[in-house]
């Protein structure tokens, strides 16, 4: 860690309004660099320093997206202007107040020093990107506070208005690496006077008086989804929510809960949160959300080995790795309602991304967002999802226990319900109806008396445990229980082709199911 510095950029208010800010050539590639906070509120001078590593002393990261809200005609204290920086005139300029807001935030929270991708990173080179990338989680979890941005760095949010901060793949990384995350936005109400809720918190501090506050990202998050009465000093709210980070219907805002709720990616619980989210949220290239993850499994890919729409290489990388350090096959927990990926069922197929909106799945109806395909987050999470190997093709080895099964040529009509609730059909037959429609005999014993040339099998994974957390609420689904249905190929290996909702009845069954021991892929 070191306190070295190199002054790199130091230009005054007056001249950085309008133009185009180009710090690569006084920068050197693979440098961390931090904007002095000081120096831009008390001189208005923006100064950027460059350092070999990280730096010993506290400073903040923020985290943003590139393409926010527009231009508020209602908004009027712009006083200092916009910029853009060479290399990223595609995302939205950067306003000066935004980052008078940003850096009286940081220092009010004991950091001196800014950490802002836009700035900080050489956007034009792909050396410095690329080793940038590789180490973001760490400048994320070495920072001492990250602040939110949810509106971006053209101007402030308002509590009332919803932005794509939760969409955008890379701000799950950004606000799951540190534990202090604060949300920072316009208010112009004053201080709190009284409040009260039975299902949310929001505590806020003002940063700049009668134009921005700050809160936790939990607090955030929690006002969202739930309703409170706030009475301030300009204004009284009643009911009242925060939109800032999504609406209490809205799938992401309770994914996003989940992860925190779960522990993120050191325990199962988290680690399939933070896969759930990952499906739901887009970005520029497909690879970024692959990237964008990496470093909460503690693992560390070349960005430069993947085409940017190689999202396939990228997860297949991933996935190695996590299942090489002894992880298990998480993403399976969120993700079973989703059609496997073609040539890779291990995997669901993978989501259309974009620079802008959520991201989709093609489907009968057409187009859909994923977070609409994906169960309610208040399911749980399922506890004993295999562990195992993968190979550099995406195949999977693992182990769990599993029958055979004989296709009966039946579907049911209704795909809507289940009917899993009894394990025997009206002639004492064991079946099981997967999620596909199709019907199924179970073969739990004499393996050795049936003996089809390509086998299939329903294989168990686990059941579903509900979160924690109150916000949750306590629903339990009665068909927790959840297994794959996996047919063989030709060469002894096997592809998923749907899976099983089962109730309480059919555990004295998988209790007596073999250990098999399955190559997934096609």
């Amino acid at each position: 860690m070191s306190s070295r510095s190199t002054a790199i950029c130091s230009i005054p208010f007056h001249s950085l309004r309008n133009t185009i800010l180009d710090i690569s050539p006084s920068a050197t590639p693979r440098r961390v660099r931090l904007l002095h906070c000081r120096q831009f509120l008390d001189h208005d001078i923006l100064a950027i320093h460059e350092y070999p590593d990280n730096p010993s002393f506290p400073y903040t990261a923020v985290s943003y997206v590139w393409k926010g809200l527009g231009v508020d005609p209602s908004h009027t204290d712009h006083k200092y202007g916009t910029f853009a920086v060479k290399g990223a005139e595609h995302g939205d300029p950067i306003s000066i107040d935004v980052l008078k807001h940003a850096c009286t935030a940081a220092v009010d929270e004991g950091s001196d020093y800014i950490w802002l991708d836009r700035l900080c990173i050489l956007q034009n080179d792909h050396d410095d990107k690329a080793w940038q990338i590789r180490q973001m989680y760490n400048i994320y979890k070495s920072c001492a506070l990250c602040i939110v941005l949810p509106g971006g760095v053209r101007r402030l949010a308002r509590v009332d208005e919803e932005t794509t901060w939760i969409h955008r793949s890379w701000t799950l990384q950004e606000v799951m690496a540190q534990s202090k995350v604060m949300v920072l936005f316009a208010w112009t109400y004053g201080k709190a006077l009284s409040m009260s809720s039975v299902s949310a918190l929001f505590g806020y501090n003002e940063v700049i008086q009668g134009q921005s506050a700050i809160c936790s990202l939990d607090h955030a998050l929690q006002a969202s989804i739930g309703r409170l009465n706030l009475t301030a000093e300009r204004k009284k709210f009643e009911p009242f929510s925060i939109k800032l980070l999504g609406h209490a219907r809205d799938p992401n805002t309770s994914a996003l809960l989940a992860v925190l709720n779960g522990g993120g990616v050191e325990s199962e619980a988290g680690a399939q949160a933070v896969w759930r989210c990952s499906l739901m949220r887009t970005s520029s290239f497909p690879i970024d959300t692959v990237l964008s993850i990496m470093g909460m499994f503690g693992v560390t890919l070349e960005p430069r080995a993947f085409q940017k729409g190689d999202r396939r290489g990228a997860t297949i990388a991933l996935a190695k790795e996590i299942l090489r350090k002894g992880g298990r096959a998480s993403w399976l927990g969120p993700s079973l309602s989703l059609p496997p990926a073609k040539g890779l069922s291990a995997f669901p197929e993978f989501p259309h991304v974009s620079v802008a909106g959520q991201a989709t799945l093609t489907t009968k109806e057409g187009d859909r967002p994923v977070a609409e395909l994906l169960p309610r987050v208040t399911e749980g999470w399922l506890n004993g999802v295999p562990t195992g190997v993968m190979d550099d093709a995406g195949y999977f080895t693992f182990s769990a226990p599993a029958a055979l099964l004989v296709p009966t040529g039946l579907h049911k009509n209704d795909p809507t319900l289940y009917d899993n609730k009894s394990p025997l059909d009206a002639t004492g037959q064991l079946q099981v109806v997967a999620m596909d429609c199709t019907i199924w005999k179970i073969h739990l014993d004499g393996e050795e008396t049936y003996q089809p040339p390509r086998r299939t099998f329903i294989v168990s994974i686990g059941s579903l445990v509900h979160y924690t957390s109150a916000t949750f609420g306590c629903f339990v689904n009665p068909y927790r229980y959840r297994a794959l249905l996996v047919e063989e190929d030709g060469d002894g290996k096997f592809r998923r082709t749907s899976y099983f909702a089962l109730g309480e009845a059919y555990v004295p069954y998988i209790e007596r199911c073999k250990t098999h021991t399955f190559c997934l892929g096609d």
